[in-house]
């Protein structure tokens, strides 16, 4: 089994008690924080050379709330 993968900032996961080999979650921003793509992804829990981990997830949630400054 895969522990608890790490939380991604302004994204949402449904998480289960246990993450088994081959379990894949798929991670989305939460609404108004999908300014830079991609927007959702998935991580996979995987054996690789014995070692059970999550695969990596390059997702970035943001707002870009500097879009938003008074100029």
């Amino acid at each position: 089994f895969c522990g608890p993968p790490k939380t991604i900032p302004h994204a949402f996961l449904s998480l289960s008690k246990q993450f088994y080999v081959g379990q894949v979650l798929h991670f989305k921003c939460q609404s108004g924080y999908d300014k830079q793509p991609p927007t959702s992804g998935t991580r996979e829990c995987k054996k690789v050379n014995g070692k059970i981990d999550w695969t990596p997830l390059d997702l970035q949630c943001t707002n870009d709330s500097k879009e938003w400054l008074p100029q």
